[in-house]
């Protein structure tokens, strides 16, 4: 590890003056760490209080790496979603794929979708955990702050928090009547609205209310197959109708009821809808040759023993696309909570009880091409019920602790999937019905103590026992067009499952039913933390910690994949200064990790389709810092920078049965999409998602002009080196740097209007923020992030 700290110093300090010089020149900002903000004088740092280990405390007390955002930050840099949060935390790797994001901290997690599966950095919204959410649940509108807690959080959050954790705090009601209305319109005809309102109904009940909603009419490109559908009065002279554009809409509302001073109940209800083009893998990576079947084929007959050559798609500017229809995915979705909170004297009780339930629909081309070959219709239900109960020590124990139970009942899956097209009718098949759920139950007990040794140092422990108990079902049934059972292979299965007519008639529409797959596995896994602090002074504290996190078990569910996943094992290792200088005028936080990987769930590719698949084993190691800094009365100053270095150990043969299990592509002349796929040995590549370097900053400054009003301004820049999109380190994502901007304006004489500008990606930078390879038609397919964007903003507050 001496190695790594050393070419980290030597490369660390090139990167670091790199980046100090565009800091110097941009303003990069410093809003980040205002969570909860406590009373403090002027230029100083003010308090940053999160609830990281379920208790509220000061950040600098915590031993953990934690970034806190306010929501008043995440408005002022026009953060306004999930998805955005790498751009201020270098720690964060934030992807948007189909329906959901993927989320990455240190190397940890994975961009895997499909329906069951469920990430390695959780993502809990007022401490409700979400398996699998459309965008607007992640649209950070009426936030009061969000937490992003680095490495395994095994004990407190356990399940799934093998990477990590990002906490999600919406805005609570309270006895002060408060309106917020903002109204936005920009480029790419997007407009926005925003509502926010609290209302005081008793000196004992209090109710709150918010709306987002936000329509992008026009896209980012053009998808120039479907020139039918040509709209000329949006300026385009080559044909072709708009892509990737999106709509949303969410609510959420909040209900406090305090009927004693030590008894608090808190309910909350909530619903979105959205349609999204928006990180769909729909266009070919670019510097990839992307084809599809031959067009001259046309469906007609079987197709050919030999495969159809690869048709070359035509060359498309960096937004375009060319696709035979359009692709999408729409969801919707609801929820209920319940949060009792009661002071019992010697400890404080809390309940928090949750019901959530979504659906969504991705309609896809199959092929990603111009040419109609596949379509298909993936239809996800998933819906959880959650149960967790606290007992904790009182606020102002000198022994904090705390024990816990959690009960959490999922189901969801493809029910059903539908593959159709010519691809699929050459053989004489109609359609493809695949039906694929699993269903969860878990079950866990958790407990964790901080102990003081003196005045200046403590020591915490934690344990947590989680048992989940998985089963997989599913079904596929093919049906064929009038009279066929299909060429071969097709009448063999036929021969194997009951094939029958559903019409009672030769000629009519046969169905063969497939087998029904089921299979159930149970995983029991003890997860542990323990850790030490020691306080120099009252601005200065180092901490140790060893903490073990586990993402469960769990089944692929399209197809149904009867063999479970073992479980990713995590063993993270961390050691960390805090401190707080020259009159609490620099916050300044660092921090070394190892992370031991056994098991690590990965995405992989077979006959088109995406799951997942488990590595052998893989470790990430690097640095991380963290500096705040108030220079004069109102200017800001922030700067952060990760390193990481994460590697499979290996990826080879994992199961030792003779065969390499990590999947790759060669080129070859006559494949669709020219690509064939074969197995190669991954040991000793990098992991996905993991740039080697990133480093975000910037500056936040606010000054009072005498007789006309207050003024702010935003800067906010992050730079990533290159990473790659998949385990075999074919395709590679290029360095970015990425630049937003904002200013706002408060007249004097009108205090509750506030008049907003922004940009993002100010640089117009392309990049991507999804990926896909198949051996198929599709080829290598991926979707690209915002172009440049820029808009304005009226806020009316009361």
């Amino acid at each position: 590890m001496s190695g790594s700290v050393r070419d980290l110093c030597i490369n660390g300090a090139r990167k670091t003056a790199l980046l100090a010089s565009v800091a110097t020149l941009v303003g990069l900002t410093g809003t980040v760490a205002h969570a909860q903000e406590a009373q403090s004088e002027n230029y100083q740092l003010q308090d940053i209080v999160v609830t990281a280990q379920k208790r509220s405390q000061n950040v600098q007390d915590t031993p953990l790496s934690v970034t806190a955002v306010s929501g008043e930050a995440l408005v002022s840099q026009g953060i306004t979603s999930v998805q955005e949060l790498n751009r201020i935390d270098p720690a964060l790797q934030i992807g948007q794929a189909t329906g959901t994001v993927t989320t990455f901290i240190r190397g940890i997690g994975n961009p895997v979708t499909t329906a069951g599966n469920e990430a390695s950095v959780p993502v809990y919204i007022d401490d409700v955990y979400f398996i699998r959410a459309g965008f607007p649940f992640f649209d950070l509108a009426s936030v009061d702050r969000v937490e992003v807690l680095k490495g395994p959080q095994g004990t407190l959050f356990g399940r799934n928090a093998s990477g990590g954790v990002i906490s999600i705090y919406t805005k609570d009601p309270n006895q002060d009547a408060e309106l917020e209305a903002r109204m936005g319109y920009s480029n790419y005809e997007t407009m926005d609205l925003k509502f926010y309102g609290n209302m005081p109904i008793t000196d004992r009940l209090a109710a709150n209310f918010s709306m987002s909603w936000h329509n992008q009419d026009q896209g980012w490109g053009r998808n120039k197959n479907l020139v039918d559908q040509l709209d000329t009065s949006k300026g385009y002279k080559d044909g072709g109708d708009d892509y990737w554009k999106g709509h949303s809409i969410s609510l959420r509302g909040k209900l406090l009821w305090e009927p004693t001073d030590t008894t608090a109940v808190k309910l909350i209800g909530y619903y979105q809808s959205s349609w999204s083009q928006i990180g769909i893998y729909s266009r070919p990576f670019p510097g990839t040759v992307g084809g599809s079947p031959d067009p001259s084929h046309n469906g007609a007959g079987p197709i050919p023993e030999a495969p159809v050559p690869s048709q070359v798609l035509p060359a498309l500017s960096f937004y375009d696309v060319s696709l035979a229809e359009e692709q999408y995915d729409e969801s919707e979705g609801w929820g209920v909570s319940a949060r009792i909170d009661q002071e019992l004297g010697f400890a404080d009780f809390v309940s928090i009880t949750a019901y959530r339930h979504n659906k969504e629909l991705y309609h896809s081309s199959g092929n990603y091409s111009d040419y109609d070959w596949l379509v298909y219709d993936l239809n996800i239900v998933d819906k959880q019920l959650s149960q967790e109960f606290q007992l904790k020590s009182a606020a102002g124990s000198k022994v904090n602790w705390i024990l816990g139970a959690y009960y959490l009942n999922a189901d969801g899956g493809f029910d059903p999937t539908y593959i159709g097209g010519p691809g699929q009718n050459a053989n004489g098949i109609d359609v493809i019905k695949i039906v694929g759920r699993q269903k969860v139950k878990s079950y866990a007990g958790f407990g964790q103590v901080t102990v003081p040794l003196g005045e200046m140092t403590n020591v915490t422990g934690g344990l947590r026992y989680t048992v989940d108990k998985v089963r997989g079902t599913g079904y596929t049934d093919v049906t064929f067009f009038p009279g066929v059972f299909g060429p071969d292979p097709f009448v063999l299965r036929a021969q194997q499952f009951d094939a029958h007519n559903d019409f009672g008639n030769p000629n009519g529409i046969n169905i063969v039913d497939g087998d029904n797959p089921s299979a159930s596995k149970t995983f029991k896994k003890w997860t542990y933390k323990i850790s030490g602090d020691h306080k120099f002074n009252e601005d200065v504290m180092a901490y140790a910690s060893y903490s073990r996190g586990y993402k469960a078990g769990t089944f692929n569910t399209l197809p149904l994949d009867t063999k479970a996943l073992n479980p990713e094992i995590v063993d993270a290792y961390e050691i960390g200064l805090k401190t707080e200088l020259f009159d609490r005028k620099v916050r300044f936080n660092t921090a070394l990790f190892w992370n031991d990987i056994s098991n690590p769930q990965i995405q992989a590719q077979r006959n088109g389709l995406v799951f997942l698949a488990n590595a052998g084993s893989a470790r990430t190691k690097g640095a991380e810092f963290d500096l705040t800094t108030v220079v004069a009365q109102g200017l800001t100053l922030r700067l952060g920078g990760t390193y990481l270095d994460a590697k499979f150990r290996n990826f080879g043969d994992v199961d030792g049965n003779g065969t390499l299990d990590c999947a790759s592509y060669v080129y070859s002349p006559t494949a669709p999409g020219n690509l064939d796929q074969i197995s190669i040995n991954c040991s000793g590549n990098r992991m996905p998602y993991a740039s080697k370097w990133k480093f975000s900053g910037g500056a936040s400054y606010v000054r009072e002009i005498e007789g006309a009003g207050e003024m702010t301004l935003d800067l906010t820049g992050n730079w990533s080196s290159s990473f790659n999109w998949d385990a075999d380190n074919l395709i590679k994502e290029p360095s970015r740097f990425l630049l937003d901007g904002a200013v706002a304006f408060t007249p004097e004489r009108w205090e509750h209007l506030t008049l907003r500008f922004w940009m993002k990606n100010i640089t117009g930078k392309k990049y991507n923020i999804n990926y896909y390879a198949q051996a198929s038609g599709s080829a290598f397919a991926s979707a690209p992030g915002a172009p440049r964007t820029y808009g304005g903003e009226l806020v009316f507050k009361f």
